[in-house]
């Protein structure tokens, strides 16, 4: 065989092997793009829990430990990668579907304690004369506390604010809106409690305003924890893109 016959097999060779390897990378790519979609997935969905497992979340010691489970679930940094991959919105959503995971779908519980784990404040200074009052909010570290309200998603509206604080003081305002109106079955029962809240805040609350946009995070909670009453499993970021209602009373019963 010639020289030049080597060299052409050769070549031919080489350019069968590298079509192959062309040929093959695109389903490794798509393998690796399926498993994080599939780890993604995960994350959203709900579990299915024996019955009545959901009444032993009630107890209050088990309520206390779901609640700092939650806690280091949001200040988790699997979680900061999810928020990172998924966006904040859908880390809304899985803080929610962690929270009936960890409380066998009590949704009431759940939403109780999803209020608590997103408080986005340490301590609250209180208003009294003469006195210069502070009430603690929480009972992490404060370094746990700090790592926690970073991991927050905060950037769930379209109109959210620049800055690095956004809208994360807005899911305490939701997920407690959600559960007074899931609790009492009622929208007119939240906008009560909202509505004292605010004017509380204001009133009692060191540096504490009256916010339309905490009015339209309680407005969108209400929706959300009357939706549940149908059906435990709709995601928070459903109803964060509802219309807003110039009057936020109305339909309230």
């Amino acid at each position: 065989m010639s020289s030049a016959a080597a060299t052409a097999i050769c070549i031919a060779l080489l350019a069968a092997a590298s079509a192959a390897q062309t040929d093959s990378a695109p389903p490794v790519r798509d393998a690796g793009a399926a498993s994080e979609s599939a780890m993604l997935a995960a994350w959203l969905t709900f579990d299915e829990p024996a019955p009545f497992d959901a009444l032993l979340t009630w107890f209050p010691p088990l309520f206390i430990q779901n609640g700092i489970d939650l806690k280091n679930f949001i200040r988790s940094d699997e979680f900061g990668e999810f928020r990172k991959r998924a966006g904040d919105a859908r880390a809304v959503d899985a803080i929610y579907v962690r929270a009936m995971s960890l409380t066998a779908n009590n949704t009431a519980v759940a939403l109780l304690i999803a209020t608590v784990a997103t408080f986005d404040h340490y301590t609250v200074g209180v208003k009294v004369p003469l006195l210069d009052l502070t009430l603690p909010l929480s009972n992490e570290s404060y370094e746990d506390f700090a790592a926690r309200v970073r991991n927050l998603p905060a950037e769930f509206y379209s109109d959210t604010p620049p800055g690095g604080r956004g809208d994360r003081d807005k899911l305490q305002h939701f997920f407690g809106s959600a559960f007074v109106a899931l609790a009492f079955e009622s929208r007119g029962a939240a906008q009560r409690v909202g509505d004292f809240v605010e004017a509380g805040e204001e009133a009692v609350i060191v540096d504490g305003v009256l916010d339309s946009r905490d009015e339209r995070a309680n407005w969108n909670g209400r929706e959300f924890g009357i939706a549940l009453l149908a059906d435990n499993r709709r995601y928070p970021s459903e109803f964060f893109h509802t219309a807003i209602a110039t009057d936020y009373t109305s339909g309230c019963r």
